[in-house]
């Protein structure tokens, strides 16, 4: 296949691995153009494992949102006027800060979105993730995007602030808006969004309950207490950055069971302890989150021998760094037995916080879908499935069509005592 050889050019989002690789062998960074509505703007790419682990801790790639929205608004710029961005670069919350404020908040969310109230939360999402089962179709093409990974996150982060059902419906919307890249669009969902997490921030204060954000409006500490701010710039990251992870985390999970006529979708559902092997496999083979957030150069850096110049945009490319042969072994085949770490959900301050609530909720759909449907498989070819676009950050497919059945076929019964998942 002949293609420009660029991130984010015309091959990049249903071609992204092709494109990576071939990147990779150049060189460890590269100097590419994003597109942003109708205009661009030019940014820098690592490529690399080693390259990309050292500079997601580097303190001169700053994350800082009025630093980084400086530097949009000089690129995105018409006639003196400045763009209109979207909540996820001006709202206040860790994402885009730096330290000391950046470990302020973080310090105050992981006190009360700890692995117990996680865990504790495991029973709702088996309840929520039978319910979408249930409501699946057997025997003509179902779309697994649409009908499972991406209601249960956002219902699940519903029900961990505590946004009554029958709100969750415009939450979807509202969410699937934003994460179209489409800066009209995710600019009214936005303030859409903003407007009734306000509300619910009151709510919270004069009724509160045993959710998350009843917790965070009751702290008491004066240096843990939040601004409404700083609790609405935390709601909004939950909603949208937590919730486009793991849709993404759990389609590429599913296709990428279903590929190989389908044997280790059937090696899961008779085995659920393969599952957390499979999932931080899945996490690596087909990262959800296609590039870290943005950063900017504090300094003129130099990284795999390139000088990134001061004021310049810096893009970490997990969805390269995670196949990147000089780390991995075999990297572009599936081996649920891995044993080396990636870079799936970051790494330093900045990794991600809710990883155990995105593995939970992963491993109970997967696991679900694979015990009520052994015989399910893809209703097109692998190679006709097409990537969410022209998203920069998550790695997420448009739609998966599947066709579920309730009874496996296997050809041969020695298979499913095979070791799944090696080269």
């Amino acid at each position: 296949m002949t293609m420009e050889i660029a991130f984010f050019g015309r091959d990049w989002w249903n071609h992204a691995h092709a494109v990576a690789a071939a990147l990779r062998e150049r060189g460890a960074v590269h100097h590419a153009i994003v597109p942003w509505g109708e205009q661009e703007i030019p940014v820098w790419v690592i490529a690399r494992y080693s390259e990309a682990r050292d500079a997601l801790s580097d303190p001169r790639l700053s994350k800082d949102g009025a630093g980084l929205i400086k530097i949009l608004n000089k690129h995105l710029t018409v006639d003196g006027k400045e763009p209109e961005l979207s909540a996820m670069f001006t709202a206040r919350h860790m994402v885009f800060l730096d330290p000391p404020d950046h470990t302020r908040l973080r310090r105050v969310l992981a006190k009360h979105f700890t692995r117990g109230r996680i865990d504790r939360l495991k029973p709702r999402i088996e309840k929520m993730t039978a319910k979408l089962v249930d409501d699946l179709a057997l025997g003509r093409p179902e779309d697994l995007i649409s009908g499972m990974a991406f209601p249960l996150p956002l219902y699940v982060i519903c029900e961990l602030i505590g946004v009554p059902e029958e709100k969750r419906g415009a939450l979807r919307a509202w969410t699937y808006a934003l994460m179209e890249d489409l800066p009209d669009r995710a600019k009214a969902a936005s303030l859409n969004m903003q407007t009734y997490l306000i509300e619910l921030i009151n709510t919270a204060h004069a009724n509160p309950g045993d959710d998350l954000l009843s917790a965070l409006v009751q702290e008491t500490a004066d240096e843990d207490r939040l601004s409404m701010e700083e609790l609405l710039g935390t709601l909004f990251l939950l909603f949208v950055a937590g919730h486009e992870t793991t849709t993404a985390l759990i389609g590429n999970s599913l296709a990428g069971l279903l590929t190989d006529n389908g044997y280790l979708w059937r090696e899961v559902g008779q085995r659920p302890e393969l599952l957390p092997g499979v999932i931080k496999e899945f996490s690596r083979y087909d990262s959800a989150v296609a590039t870290a957030t943005h950063r900017y150069t504090t300094e003129p850096v130099t990284i795999g021998g390139t000088t990134i110049p001061a004021g310049e945009i810096v893009l970490v490319s997990l969805l390269s760094a995670n196949r990147d042969e000089r780390q991995f072994g075999h990297a572009d085949q599936i081996d649920i037995f891995r044993k080396e770490p990636n870079l799936a959900f970051g790494h330093g301050i900045h990794h991600c916080l809710g990883v155990h609530l995105a593995f939970q909720e992963t491993e109970i759909a997967l696991g679900t879908l694979t015990r009520r449907f052994p015989a399910a498989r893809m209703a097109v070819d692998k190679a006709e499935l097409v990537r969410r676009q022209p998203a920069i950050i998550p790695n997420s497919l448009a739609d998966l069509l599947v066709i579920l059945g309730s009874a496996a076929v296997v050809d041969d019964a020695d298979e499913l005592t095979a070791s799944p998942g090696r080269p």
